[in-house]
């Protein structure tokens, strides 16, 4: 098989499932053919079952495949299944059609029983686009009726199994086994793709600092991520053994790549946050505008006050704690530091209103984490002092130089460096020259952002002296 490939033992695998996600759904079926090789002598051999998911079919996949709940009350769950298909599937190349869809099911399968498996695969989308890449569409349907291939069993495991064998043999027949098998070996040696994404999308990354975009059918990103090896950062998405349900969805949706070279770490996060929450991608969910961002701040007994991060001048950042990213998550972390360390839920007016109203004492102290602010047992400006320490971690410190600073970002590998602008805690943009920076320095609007000032306040603490230059407005 394949000519020089004939000392592998190969298994073409289909599964029937009742979803698209791994993580959440489950396989109703899996049939395979094994092809070996031994001398001049081929053996093909089939095996198929179906599979109780535990849960109901929905009536559109009972529809599809014809597999209904009745048909798999009585079968083994995967877990059953999983030693002896484990043996049949291990040391084999993996043949699928979209095979990121298969192996992602059988590998959250496997994982659910115990099982760490992994193979070598071979899609046969990928396959049939690199030897016509002027024909489309490359769906099993499509090919089915493009090479006249027997199809009666479709959307049934073992039948598209077959399918995908009979198409080998068609291939093998049209372009001689020489020809498949170094079509077979490109495709091995490279990491797997999505089904729609061109392959010279990814041969054009480099390996260097940045940021790439994700685009399905429109112009519209459907992910935005940063790393500082771009061209690692996305293969791994694409890794056979995906870690999530998140990249399997990337892959079936991605059409097309975009990617923006920075001169390192920091320039590559700063234009992420920046886009995502210019360009709001379907997937990025953490790096979303906060419009609900809130600092704490205290008054003049001690107690917390929200206050708006948007509101709060620049010059003032640093007499308020946080930021968080709502008032609700202020509200859940002043409590657990209450309970933590015996602060008084009434006196922090994070207790209800009718329990205050009553003079009792907080709920805290009737659990006895209350030292007695609420009953007088604790002075309120003791209590209020030991706050003011508890939330001291949590300040923004105050900007450590006497005006705008640009620091200085190389790459390696490239000629030039990024400068980076910051003022306050704020990031004014990414220039290439000095005079360029002195020009953000003095015109460029200033407005706090929470995840940017995280980023600014890690890249300034790691940073040499020499690569910061002080910048006059």
């Amino acid at each position: 098989m394949f000519g020089s490939f004939a000392d592998r033992r190969w298994v073409f695998v289909d599964v029937e499932t009742i979803g698209a996600s791994p993580a959440r759904e489950r396989v109703t079926e899996v049939g395979i053919v094994t092809v070996e090789t031994d001398g001049e002598a081929q053996r093909v051999s089939e095996w198929s079952s179906l599979v109780n998911p535990g849960v109901p079919i929905p009536p559109e996949i009972q529809w599809l495949t014809g597999i209904s709940n009745e048909m798999v009350r009585a079968a083994p769950r995967f877990a059953e299944l999983a030693e002896p298909l484990y043996d049949r599937l291990s040391d084999a190349v993996f043949v699928a059609h979209n095979a990121r869809f298969d192996y992602g099911f059988l590998k959250a399968e496997f994982s659910r029983a115990g099982y760490d498996w992994r193979a070598s695969t071979l899609c046969t989308v990928r396959l049939s686009r690199y030897l016509y890449p002027d024909r489309g569409p490359h769906s099993l349907d499509a090919i089915i009726e493009r090479f006249g291939l027997d199809g009666d069993e479709r959307h049934r495991a073992l039948g598209d199994a077959r399918v995908l064998w009979r198409l080998i043999g068609c291939l093998r027949q049209r372009h001689g086994d020489a020809a498949l098998a170094a079509a077979v070996e490109r495709l091995l040696a490279r990491p797997s793709t999505p089904p729609a994404l061109p392959p010279e999308e990814l041969e054009a990354i480099p390996h260097a600092p940045g940021v790439y975009l994700f685009y399905g059918a429109n112009a519209q990103p459907i992910y935005i991520g940063k790393s500082v090896d771009l061209k690692a950062r996305v293969l791994n998405h694409f890794a056979n053994d995906h870690a999530s349900a998140t990249d399997l969805r990337l892959s079936q949706e991605v059409r097309r790549i975009e990617w923006q070279r920075s001169a390192g770490e920091t320039g590559a996060l700063l234009r992420e946050a920046e886009l995502i929450k210019t360009r709001l991608p379907a997937h990025n969910i953490a790096l979303r505008r906060k419009r609900n961002q809130v600092f704490v701040t205290l008054d003049d007994e001690g107690r917390p006050r929200f206050v708006p991060a948007a509101s709060v001048p620049l010059e003032r950042l640093h007499q308020h704690y946080g930021p968080f990213a709502s008032r609700p998550g202020a509200r859940s972390f002043l409590q657990a530091l209450a309970a933590e360390h015996g602060l008084c839920l009434k006196t922090l007016k994070l207790e209800g209103r009718s329990r205050a109203a009553a003079g009792a004492p907080c709920f805290n102290h009737q659990l006895r984490r209350c030292l007695g602010a609420c009953v007088g047992a604790e002075p309120i400006e003791a209590h209020a002092a030991r706050l003011r320490e508890l939330l001291e971690p949590r300040r923004v410190p105050a900007w450590p130089h006497a005006a705008a600073v640009a620091l200085a970002e190389r790459d390696p590998g490239a000629t030039g460096e990024d400068l980076h602008v910051f003022d306050r805690w704020c990031w004014l943009g990414t220039v290439r020259s000095a005079a360029a920076a002195l020009q953000l320095a003095a015109d460029a609007p200033r407005a706090f952002d929470a995840d940017v000032y995280r980023i600014v306040l890690r890249a300034l603490s790691a940073a040499d002296s020499a690569a910061l230059l002080p910048l006059s407005a």
